[in-house]
């Protein structure tokens, strides 16, 4: 099963802002390459907030969909499962393979941080001949731009 990675909401604000990239939906587009990619809503759980962690979410990522499935009610920094509420970071997973081959070939910059894996879905949009490349590019960026 491939990883994924989690990029915040404050991060892809940040970087919109900055005119780096355009988010509209989940189609994330990195200006000045004019690539685009596939995001997933998802969340990071933070802490409790209330209860017992016995789902075992805490330091998780779970897309909102699975949010859904599991009967959790999520609600701006919150989600509450039964009788557990938690603090969540409301963000979107990116394909990670991408950023393990974009790792091998060069280094980061000293500024980037390490990454968070998480589980979930398919991020590039482009045909599939091109994938590892636009993969690459995707890579590329958030190592040089993810902090």
């Amino acid at each position: 099963m491939a990883d994924y990675l989690f990029v915040p909401q404050s991060v892809l604000g940040r970087w919109s802002e900055q005119g780096r990239v355009q988010v509209e939906g989940n189609v994330l587009t990195i200006l000045g390459e004019g690539k685009n990619f596939a995001l997933t809503s998802a969340v990071r759980f933070i802490k409790m907030e209330a209860g017992d962690d016995t789902a075992g979410l805490l330091q998780k990522v779970k897309t909102t969909d699975a949010l859904k499935q599991m009967g959790a009610e999520h609600y701006m920094e919150s989600v509450i499962l039964g009788e557990c509420a938690y603090a969540v970071q409301q963000g979107f997973l990116a394909d990670a393979n991408a950023l393990r081959r974009a790792a091998q070939v060069s280094q980061p910059p000293p500024a980037a941080s390490p990454t968070r894996k998480a589980d979930p879905p398919k991020a590039s949009t482009q045909e599939e001949g091109s994938k590892a490349t636009e993969g690459d590019l995707l890579a590329q960026f958030l190592l040089d731009n993810l902090q």
